[in-house]
């Protein structure tokens, strides 16, 4: 009876465990590692109110941008962790962030994957004098003229350049690269053919490929857009080397309770089962995931590897 006794006993806090009652005892801060207005930003606000109220405590968004989003995530890996504090993480902050800068206070496996909220798909476009119709005809045209065309991003080492270079090592390409700050002043360049091509969110591009400023080559999405129908796919191409996505999930300190992280990837879930917020993301070109801890620390262990790769192979630090 005594064993019996101190078997159940052994039990109960793992009952216990598995379902915290008294998580969250207060609101959640949210994390947003860059500043208010952004597409990240929009959608952890969308699915801030729906999430709190299947948590039962606020979800409250905490912008702090700063370096590329490494200021806000290196204070969430710092934080205690009792998942009253969470970070919206991101490719480039997350996983592009500490594979270019490996001094960072915090690495990748200081946080742990939560939730895989969405993706953000990406698009490359091109001058509208362009001699391509797609991205495959593009770097054709760039082989039998090398150093004719160049290639624009948002800044240096962020997603667009690195993916730039990528196009240039894997395809044997002479591009000179043109930073900006940020992806919009590039597009008056692209739109009058000072500079020739450019990978770009969506959501970002959607307005200049659809008035006809500049030209869509490629889609990083399973099907063609709706919204762009003449526009191929990466896939259709043959270019799956050059189908980068971005996307954004939730991730939290290290060693918060793993049945925790269970309940915040179960309350976005619910969350992104509302159809009105699926609805939504789409019209902002954002493709709802939902996917929980193990599936998601597998998407950013396969694309750290990728942007390691790209990395090194580019040696962006010296570009």
């Amino acid at each position: 009876m005594a064993g019996l006794l101190s078997v159940a006993c052994a039990l109960l806090p793992a009952a216990r465990a598995a379902e915290p009652s008294d998580w969250p005892t207060r609101p959640v801060t949210l994390v947003v590692p860059f500043p208010p207005g952004g597409g990240n930003d929009a959608v952890a606000r969308q699915i801030a109110g729906p999430t709190g109220q299947a948590l039962g405590q606020p979800l409250v968004i905490d912008n702090r941008p700063g370096a590329g989003g490494t200021i806000g995530s290196a204070a969430v890996a710092r934080a205690r962790p009792d998942g009253h504090t969470l970070l919206l993480c991101s490719t480039s902050s997350l996983v592009v962030a500490t594979a270019l800068y490996p001094d960072l206070p915090y690495r990748v496996d200081d946080l742990v994957p939560v939730v895989h909220i969405a993706n953000t798909p990406m698009i490359w476009v091109a001058d509208p004098g362009a001699p391509a119709s797609s991205l495959k005809e593009f770097i054709a045209a760039a082989k039998q003229a090398p150093g004719k065309y160049s290639f624009a991003s948002g800044g240096r080492n962020t997603m667009p350049h690195l993916a730039g270079l990528a196009v240039k090592t894997r395809h044997g390409l002479d591009m000179l690269h043109v930073p900006y700050r940020g992806s919009t002043p590039a597009y008056g360049d692209l739109a009058t053919g000072r500079v020739n091509l450019m990978m770009d969110s969506i959501v970002s591009a959607l307005p200049f490929v659809e008035s006809g400023r500049v030209k869509g080559l490629a889609v990083s999405m399973a099907q063609r857009m709706p919204q762009l129908p003449s526009v191929p796919t990466l896939a259709e191409q043959g270019l799956d080397d050059l189908n980068f996505m971005g996307w954004v999930g939730i991730c939290a300190p290290r060693d918060t309770p793993p049945e925790i992280t269970a309940k915040v990837a179960r309350s976005v879930q619910q969350a992104l089962a509302e159809p009105g917020l699926l609805e939504t993301l789409a019209r902002q070109i954002v493709e709802s995931v939902g996917a929980g801890p193990e599936a998601f620390a597998r998407t950013i262990a396969h694309d750290a590897l990728v942007w390691r790769q790209i990395i090194a192979a580019s040696r962006a630090e010296q570009d």
